[in-house]
């Protein structure tokens, strides 16, 4: 017979779950403003008329192509949802059974984002953090990079 998941398996679960969405949401959001920023400092440069005009529309077309594709503004407004979702069950979770908390984290779980694999551990670590757990998952230099940009690891 399988073991069952403990009360401490559901919290960790919970924490980690939420570490990811909040992380996925700042890393979208970041990323949403930093390409409109670039959009609007761009086309600021190409009303000046320039000869590299063609080449700076080109970029603001690359890059409006990126956020029709790939919606980091919707995906950042879902991870938020979905991270105040997991919160909401953080707070109530010391007055619920073990049943009920598996319940509501079953429905939660239906609505994650698809996150970044490269934020599996930092999201780990800060879990760990989160409930006093001294280990911690060795990060490549390219999660701690992506761990910056998302929020970072605190120490």
């Amino acid at each position: 017979m399988k073991n069952q998941p403990t009360e401490y398996d559901y919290h960790y679960r919970i924490w980690y779950c939420y570490w990811l969405e909040i992380m996925t949401e700042t890393l979208n959001r970041r990323t949403e403003t930093a390409m409109n920023a670039t959009m609007l400092i761009l086309g600021a440069i190409v009303s000046g008329s320039n000869q590299f005009s063609w080449l700076l529309g080109l970029v603001i077309a690359i890059l409006s192509g990126c956020r029709v594709a790939w919606q980091y503004g919707k995906k950042a407004e879902a991870a938020r949802q979905q991270a105040k979702r997991y919160g909401k069950l953080l707070d109530s979770m010391h007055e619920l059974t073990l049943t009920e908390i598996k319940v509501r984290l079953d429905l939660i779980e239906e609505f994650d984002s698809i996150p970044l694999c490269s934020l599996f551990n930092p999201a780990r670590n800060r879990a760990c953090i989160s409930l006093n757990i001294r280990h911690r998952e060795h990060l490549s230099s390219h999660e701690k990079f992506i761990s910056f940009l998302s929020g970072g690891i605190p120490q």
